[in-house]
This record gives C-alpha cells, structure tokens and sequence, in this order.
C-alpha cells in the first residue's frame, strides 16, 4: 500500500461548530462522486429528485398516471443515495451543533475492518458552539471552497487507484461523556491500516492552531474520546450504459 496522503488546509476565517458540519458534509459530498460512486454530483441528484416529485405532483393534481420515471432502477436508485445522504447531513449538523467534534473518518468499503479507502478528517479546535444563524453562509461557503480545492489540486490523491462502487461508512470522534442521538457508540472501533489513506488536517490562519495540538485521532486515541458511527450506509451504484434518470 502507498504512503498515506496528507493535506493540510488552513482556513482564513475563524471556525465553529457549524462551519465544521459544513466541511464535513461538503467532504463526503466531493468524495462519493470524485471517487466514482455516484454517476452524478449530489446537487444534481436533488434537483432530479426534487424535479420528478413535482412533476408526480403536479401529474396527480391533473388525475394523470405518475411518470414511468419514477418507477425506473434508476430513478430509485439515485432517490434512495440522495434520501441517505440527506438523512445523514441532517444528524450531523444535529450532532455538531450539540458537541465539540474533534475528527471524522470515512471508509469506503463493504467493512469498516478493511476498507478500499479511509479519509481522515481533524477539526480545528473551536470555542463555545455557535449558533448557525450567526454564521453567514458567505463564510462557510468560503470555508468549503478551500477545502475543495485543497482536494482537487493535491496530485497524490489524484493517483489514488479507481474503485468499484461499495458503500460509504462515516465514524464521528467525541468526548464519551457528549449526549449523542442516533449515531452508534464504538468502543471497540480501531481506524484501520488497510486501504489507500488520506488525512485531511484543517487549521485556522486566525489562531493558528492545529488540530494535532489536540485530542489524537488515532487509534490510540484518549481515554475521553470515542467513535461514534452513523447506522445509515451510503451504497454507491453505476449507472447502466444507456440508462437514464
């Protein structure tokens, strides 16, 4: 296996808790579709989604049948990845506006024992939790653009070998003691060694403080860190030659 990938991004605005659920969301969202798992971006699977529910709408207020469209493997497919994904955002930015996150770590493979591919992301430490509203979007837009950038400009991570479509598997790091909902607790959990490994270190330019000045995310993590995983899995599909949505 090759070296792990390191990439550090250093954001020039000031971070909370919100802009971190932000990175992380836009992070998975980069990574399902760069790394061939979805056959479309995750803002084209809403708008296909939410246009075909309007036209099932608007087909049923007429007293016409519903589109073949919505009935296709296609179809269902693309509904059920952008449902998951949705579902997991929204648990996730519940859990980050209710306790300090330190890392997150996404797999991709059947297993989260061996992994075709595992993505290390460190947080930069943050002050009392901040409400979202008090956070433009401006700024975490910003925020993610860096970061996106970061990614898609890095060469190792460009020589990454291509994988088939699997499923997505995404552990959140937090204090034991946090109240987490719907996430699961994994106390036994260990980051795996297999796969081809990226980690992903983000700082802030205005405290200049790094998240390796904190909790470690490794596996020999503190005594008052665990994993938590999400139950939902993202099961990545390949659109069949000639099918369409």
């Amino acid at each position: 296996m090759a070296g792990e990938v390191r990439i550090d991004v250093t954001l020039n605005e000031g971070v909370s808790q919100s802009i971190n659920s932000k990175l992380l969301n836009s992070c998975i969202e980069y990574l399902i579709y760069q790394r061939q798992q979805v056959p479309l971006p995750f803002h084209e699977l809403k708008r296909i989604v939410e246009d075909q529910e309007r036209n099932d709408l608007e087909a049923g207020d007429r007293g016409r049948p519903l589109a073949r469209r919505s009935l296709s493997t296609e179809y269902r497919k693309a509904i059920k990845v952008y449902q998951d994904l949705q579902c997991l955002f929204d648990h996730i930015n519940k859990l980050f506006s209710s306790t300090t996150v330190n890392s997150a770590m996404i797999l991709l493979g059947s297993t989260p024992v061996s992994p075709k591919e595992r993505y290390l992301v460190t947080f930069p430490r943050t002050k009392q939790a901040t409400p979202a509203d008090d956070i433009s979007t401006r700024i975490r837009n910003s925020a993610c653009r860096k970061m996106i950038q970061s990614l898609i400009s890095n060469q190792e991570l460009g020589f990454f070998k291509d994988i088939s479509p699997t499923s997505m598997l995404v552990f959140i790091q937090a204090s034991r003691t946090s109240d987490v909902e719907w996430f699961r607790p994994k106390p036994a959990f260990k980051p795996p060694h297999r796969g081809q490994s990226c980690r992903i270190t983000l700082t802030t330019a205005c405290s200049g403080q790094q998240m390796t000045d904190s909790a470690p995310p490794d596996d020999h993590c503190t005594d008052d860190c665990l994993w938590f995983q999400a139950p939902i899995i993202i099961r990545g599909y390949r659109q069949r030659a000639g099918a369409g949505l």
